[in-house]
């Protein structure tokens, strides 16, 4: 578990919101979000 940088509160990745870009056969991006205050924490990129 950790702390968002934004809000200080606790955020572990079960609670992490994301979204994704791609069908993942390609190329597939992810975008994590904070649940509480809805700021981005970070990326992901996955390509074949």
């Amino acid at each position: 578990m950790g702390n968002c940088p934004y809000c200080k509160q606790k955020v572990s990745l079960k609670e992490v919101k994301t979204e994704t870009i791609g069908t993942g056969f390609i190329g597939q991006e992810k975008m994590y979000i904070c649940p509480h205050c809805e700021n981005i924490l970070g990326f992901s990129n996955r390509q074949r």
